[in-house]
């Protein structure tokens, strides 16, 4: 169930289901040695039941964390990837839930005192590792608790005598307390994970823009894999007279102007391809896997018309210039530093020529191979 979690926060929390492999081991043997004790002392055919489930719910509770884990070493989880985790791996917790509740509440039923403090083990046991586990869920976790012990609560209460009642309310205090430290851990964590994730995010993007900068830029180069047929271009430009922008109108109306580039940046891209910026008026686009070298040339010629537009600020429009270079290599086959002094060459080169875009490419590089008109 979505809470109101932004979806970085809630793919992090719901990998965290498939932390609990140990506990969920302890509590499948605790749940068939309890089940089985509890069988052999009542003779309750149920009790053999739901002793069984609960081994084999635990098992696949195991099956489950262990594929769920497998799958976000191979990739990063999306937000519906994470909604369908979450529902099987609330699936199988909720029927451990309620074959430890069976257990409990059935044990509960009989005069065996021995079998009561089994049982009572087993349920606060149960609920004091789900509150500290799967808190990250409180959906799950609050209704797992309920399944688990409420009905067990009951039972003890029905027995009658005045231990049992005091038993009792011991245990619908505990209930409580439990909710309540579900809702607690959820929130603690939540804010720690947010302020992890921020940090992350403020480590690899531009303050003042929002786009990458230099650190996400080598980290997203180096990710590219080695490819003979595709192509990895590299895009740098700067601004022409922004300097006299500053001069003119103050750092403010350029601090706009650079956020208002990098939305039209946002707006111009689609991914794989990234903005950056590396500094004062200064970007680099990576743009990967590219069939055609017409692909580079007409993403270029988009980003000069998008960021030519005039930009409505301090109640007048302001027109920047852009010089843009570029280069283009064989996928995994060039420095990240090399492409960009080239793609650098060519945008003074273009920035001489009053502006516009040129380009800059290895000598060795076959372009025939990839398009008839190169």
């Amino acid at each position: 169930m979505r809470y109101r979690e932004a979806d970085d926060v809630f793919t992090t929390l719901v990998s965290e289901l498939h932390s609990t492999l140990t506990p969920t081991t302890i509590m499948g043997i605790t749940i068939l040695a309890v089940g089985l004790f509890a069988y052999e002392s009542l003779g309750n055919t149920p009790i053999l039941i739901a002793t069984i489930c609960g081994a084999i719910a635990s098992l696949g509770k195991i099956a489950v964390s262990l594929a769920h884990r497998r799958a976000e070493t191979t990739k990063r989880s999306t937000v519906a990837d994470a909604a369908r985790w979450e529902k099987v791996q609330g699936f199988f917790i909720f029927l451990i839930a309620a074959c430890v509740g069976t257990i409990a509440t059935i044990a509960f039923a009989s005069r065996d005192l021995s079998v009561h403090i089994l049982a009572a083990s087993l349920t606060f046991g149960y609920c004091a590792g789900v509150t500290v586990r799967i808190s990250v869920r409180p959906f799950i976790a609050a209704t797992t608790i309920l399944i688990a012990a409420l009905p067990t609560t009951i039972s003890v209460m029905l027995y009658g005598d005045t231990v049992h009642w005091i038993l009792a309310a011991m245990s619908a205090i505990f209930l409580f307390a439990a909710l309540q430290s579900v809702l607690h851990v959820y929130r603690t964590t939540t804010r720690e994970i947010r302020l992890r994730l921020e940090m992350e995010r403020q480590a690899r993007h531009d303050a003042l823009t929002g786009l990458y900068n230099r650190t996400a830029l080598r980290e997203a180069y180096s990710s590219l894999g080695r490819a003979d047929d595709t192509l990895t271009c590299v895009h740098c430009f700067d601004l022409d007279g922004f300097k006299e922008i500053n001069d003119r109108f103050g750092h403010a109306v350029g601090d706009a102007l650079l956020a208002g580039i990098a939305e039209r940046l946002r707006e111009s891209l689609e991914p794989p391809a990234i903005a950056v910026r590396i500094g004062g008026d200064e970007f680099v686009i990576l743009q990967p896997d590219v069939r055609d070298p017409a692909e580079a040339e007409n993403l270029a010629r988009q980003i000069l018309s998008a960021l030519g537009r005039p930009y409505r600020l301090v109640a007048e429009e302001i027109t920047i210039g852009i010089s843009l270079g570029y280069t283009m290599a064989l996928a995994g086959s060039a420095e990240l530093d090399h492409m960009m002094a080239s793609a650098d060459k060519a945008s003074y080169r273009a920035k001489r020529n009053g502006g516009g875009i040129d380009r800059e490419l290895p000598p060795t590089l076959d372009l025939g191979r990839f398009s008839l008109v190169a």
